[in-house]
């Protein structure tokens, strides 16, 4: 008889636990990636925790989670980032996803991060363990010569150009400030130094005043000299004059690149920027998904005036199971046990509260409960509706 176990694996035994499964489920094969440079990779992760479950002492799924910090409606939240998660093919819809997921989960909890992240495979896969589809980083593409006529203009300010691994403790200053005043952004504990130094995207920083008001982390891919595709998976900005700093430095390449591909966050209209962009917008990568780990420790955040009480259900983290009520006091949510619950929530619908991607109109719709007119009232003052923004990807 087979048996069956979950535990927690580190170091070399993780290494040669994941490297098999996550390559073959999350990769191109054959052949299977070079195993020193995936170990190489995946080794200079730090703040990871991983599970694995075995048949009896083989290996057949893995699932892993960094620790990262998330602001959340204007407070900052540990978080667990999940990735890694892959099962042997004869061993799937055997539930070890499910029974890895907890693991994780309960992890979270005993480490204090609230709130968990992911990209997943299948987004009702993870729907039914508790996430809620959060917007899509936007990939806008058009041609640099669209940006001409911000050649003609004095943007003042400048723009310096360095290879990221040499600008990298710039680049990590700026974030961390974008990450206080924006919903959603989600950043590593622990910085991915190794990682920028391989050097592999160059940063462009624009200045004005000796300050850093805009960033863009790009590359320049082609065959042709004059052919390159502009990618930047990373474009932000604090000023106007940092967008157009950063667009006028696209378009000094107009004689080089004939594609550019921005990586935008779900707010940004890049069809807005200038006249004739003759933009086309899709999505960038897997959809981001979130979910509330501990409703106990999501105080802190800034909501509007009210308050209600709720019955949550969480199957998969039990110590979220009872009514709790959610009240703001000095413009911040305060959440405290209750007796009794004035209406029913699945876990998923206070995630999407939180998070502001649902109108509590929709609950009875996707089955995550059938809050009063009156509570989704005060569900809308406390939380309006926002767009999240994700930013790092894992």
């Amino acid at each position: 008889m087979t048996r069956r176990t979950v535990r927690q694996v580190q170091g070399e035994e993780m290494m040669e636990a994941m490297y098999p499964l996550t390559s073959y489920s999350l990769h191109s094969s054959p052949p299977l990636p070079d195993k020193e440079a995936w170990k190489e990779v995946v080794g200079q992760r730090q703040g990871v925790t991983c599970f694995a479950a075995f048949e009896d002492d083989a290996a057949k799924a893995v699932a892993a989670s960094t620790a990262m910090a998330q602001n959340v409606r204007g407070a900052l939240y540990g978080m667990g980032g999940i990735w890694g998660v892959a099962t042997h093919p004869a061993s799937r819809r055997r539930g070890h996803c499910r029974e890895l997921m907890a693991h994780l989960l309960a992890a979270m909890h005993a480490s204090g991060q609230p709130f968990s992240g992911l990209y997943p495979f299948r987004e009702s896969f993870y729907e039914r363990l508790g996430y809620v589809t959060l917007p899509q980083i936007r990939k806008a593409v058009f041609a640099p010569s669209r940006l001409a006529p911000l050649l003609e203009k004095d943007l003042g300010g400048e723009v310096e150009l360095v290879p990221i691994g040499e600008g990298y403790d710039a680049y990590l200053d700026y974030v961390q400030e974008m990450q206080r005043h924006t919903h959603g952004v989600a950043t590593l504990q622990f910085a991915a130094r190794a990682s920028a130094g391989r050097n592999r995207s160059w940063l462009a920083l624009a200045k004005a005043g000796g300050e850093t008001v805009g960033l863009m982390a790009y590359d320049l891919q082609g065959e042709k000299e004059t052919e390159f595709n502009l990618r930047a998976q990373r474009f932000t900005y604090r000023t106007s004059q940092g967008r157009y700093l950063l667009l006028g430095w696209i378009a000094r390449h107009i004689d080089q690149a004939n594609r550019v591909e921005l990586w935008l966050p779900p707010f940004e209209l890049p069809e807005t920027w200038l006249a004739d962009m003759d933009v086309s917008v899709e999505r960038a990568c897997f959809t981001p998904m979130g979910r509330v780990v501990d409703v106990a420790q999501i105080g802190g955040m800034r909501t509007g005036p009210g308050s209600f009480s709720a019955r949550i259900s969480d199957p998969l983290c039990p110590w979220n199971e009872r009514p709790w009520r959610f009240e703001t006091a000095g413009d911040a949510l305060h959440v405290h046990p209750a007796g009794q619950g004035d209406c029913e929530l699945s876990i998923q619908a206070l995630t999407a509260l939180v998070y502001g991607t649902h109108d509590p109109g929709d609950f009875a719709f996707r089955g995550w409960g059938s809050p009063s007119a009156e509570a989704q009232a005060t569900m809308r003052a406390m939380f309006p509706r926002m767009l999240p923004h994700m930013h790092e990807i894992f």
